[in-house]
């Protein structure tokens, strides 16, 4: 306990699975934490749970990571983490057949929201120092069929995560940054999969993929985050990690 106290977070994509996983495991280990989503329900819900705040926020759109910082600051104190989690689930299509439009909607959230956090954390952080995580895939790392803008946007993460490690390191901003990469994680989002294709048949492909023969938990990465941004990982930036049961071992 108390591995985060005192410490002020900004969880994006918090008032479900991974992000509220998250929120809560920060606040059991001592921060104050501002949750943000765009489901405000869900969101008030969690914060009030994590006895934090909740901001409605568009991770897509400047001003909304421009207010959240300043909320975050003037009601809990200077912010030190960032879990930059917010994104989208792979839409399953063909490139040949992805739109332009599709495309971009990937971006927008899972690589531009995720540009933003880390440009206005660096700006919160970069005297005082701090930590961010920000949220890839195993996908970001291995390539997928019919997931391609997915795919990309993921690996877009993993290396805007590796690049704005080394600036940091390299301007001597007390700030490490690194993503995390989860495989087959028992969520909504991974709920909305099986009822599209059909839970059983999900179920027997994540399973027969992942070495250790299960589908994660949300707490799994949850975490992994908390050793990122806490002490135990004082000597880690520009990583990716796989929590994903093996997936990427094989």
């Amino acid at each position: 306990m108390g591995r985060v106290d005192g410490r002020v977070a900004i969880v994006t994509g918090g008032a479900s699975g991974l992000g509220a996983a998250t929120a809560r495991l920060l606040s059991e280990e001592g921060a104050k934490v501002l949750v943000t989503d765009i489901q405000e329900e869900l969101g008030r819900q969690v914060a009030k749970e994590c006895g934090g705040i909740f901001m409605r926020h568009d991770t897509s759109v400047e001003d909304d990571w421009v207010q959240a910082y300043q909320k975050a600051v003037s009601e809990l104190g200077d912010v030190s983490i960032l879990f930059n989690n917010a994104g989208v689930r792979p839409k399953t299509v063909p490139l040949e057949d992805t739109t332009l439009e599709d495309w971009q909607a990937h971006m927008a959230i899972n690589i531009d929201g995720v540009f933003l956090g880390i440009k206005h954390g660096i700006r919160a952080m970069k005297q005082k120092g701090g930590a961010i995580v920000s949220t890839s895939s195993i996908y970001g790392i291995a390539g997928a069929a019919m997931i391609g803008a997915y795919s990309a946007s993921k690996g877009g993460v993993r290396t805007l995560t590796k690049a704005a490690a080394m600036e940091c390191s390299y301007l001597r901003y007390p700030i490490r940054i690194n993503s995390i990469h989860p495989g087959f994680i028992e969520t909504a989002m991974l709920e909305s999969t099986k009822q599209e294709f059909g839970a059983s048949m999900i179920e027997k492909r994540m399973i027969g993929d992942t070495p250790m023969r299960r589908i994660g938990e949300a707490r799994d990465i949850a975490e992994g985050v908390l050793y990122l941004v806490a002490d135990s990982g004082k000597f880690v930036t520009g990583i990716e990690l796989p929590v994903d049961g093996g997936y990427l071992a094989r």
